[in-house]
């Protein structure tokens, strides 16, 4: 059994990877689905057909581009300066994370992302909101709805109340799982030394990542879940347990156990992630 510190995690792998996961579940799945569904009902208007090549530019820029790297360029200073993540790995399975200070370091990067795009997210949404009412007939009480949820997603009390839920949430899942690993044996991944010093992650086992990951997420999706009907759309009892359900348990697992069968491909065809691990 070894104890791991994940002291760097290089940039240009993991926002190559990262981009080309996000843009494969956005670009092509997502948008692909979007023209079915237009092509369904004869709706190839511009607008329309430009959903889906935005949702791909914004999985691809967003996503994964700004998202993994900046993300990763922040990581790479805290586990520097401050502490990094670490994992407790045997016979090739992540039986134990460290819970603190990976649920730090996430609620740290989150506050920064907070500061670096708050402005743009308001202005944003604002001029979404202007344009969805210029090429689509909303009634006023919809126009109202979506108006209120903007003014909700950028209250600065909202965003701090999503900073701690953030941190409570990330301590919530990763406790779990150390659980859960006892049990399920944890996540398998095959590690590879590289003559530079750095670690490939060449594999990870995708029903392995599906299952631990589905029951360690599955009570912080249900409190997020039960805070979005509390404040946006409230639902039925039978409603709500079928989302958490079907689109919690289920869906967690089905998402991160075809995410990883990407990843997998990925990491064989191109290159997968490098990271520095350092024995404790």
């Amino acid at each position: 059994m070894s104890y791991l510190n994940l002291k760097y995690i290089d940039l240009s792998s993991i926002t190559i990877v990262g981009s080309l996961i996000f843009f494969i579940w956005g670009g092509i799945i997502v948008g692909l689905l979007l023209f079915i569904y237009f092509a369904i009902n004869g709706n190839f208007d511009t607008l329309s057909l430009l959903i889906p090549f935005t949702i791909a530019f914004i999985s691809l820029v967003g996503g994964g581009i700004v998202y993994y790297f900046i993300g990763t360029f922040i990581y790479n200073i805290f586990s520097k300066k401050i502490f990094n993540a670490s994992f407790e790995i045997s016979n090739g399975n992540i039986k134990r994370i460290s819970i603190l200070p990976i649920s730090i370091i996430i609620t740290l990067i989150n506050i920064i992302f907070v500061i670096l795009f708050y402005p743009g997210l308001k202005l944003v949404l604002e001029v979404i909101l202007i344009d969805l009412y210029s090429f689509i007939s909303f009634t006023p009480p919809m126009i109202s709805l979506i108006g209120q949820t903007i003014d909700i997603i950028t209250n600065p009390i909202i965003i701090l109340i999503f900073i701690v839920l953030t941190f409570i949430l990330t301590v919530l899942g990763e406790f779990i799982y150390d659980l859960v690993s006892k049990k399920t044996g944890g996540v398998e991944i095959k590690l590879e030394n590289n003559n530079n010093g750095l670690n490939k992650i060449n594999y990870f086992k995708p029903s392995s990542v599906g299952l631990n990951l589905a029951i360690s997420l599955i009570i912080p999706y249900t409190i997020i879940n039960l805070i979005i009907s509390f404040l946006f759309f409230p639902v039925s009892y039978i409603n709500f347990i079928w989302v958490i359900i079907g689109g919690g348990f289920i869906g967690i697992f089905i998402i991160m156990s075809i995410s990883t069968i990407f990843y997998n491909l990925i990491a064989n065809k191109l290159n997968p992630i490098l990271v520095e691990l350092e024995s404790n």
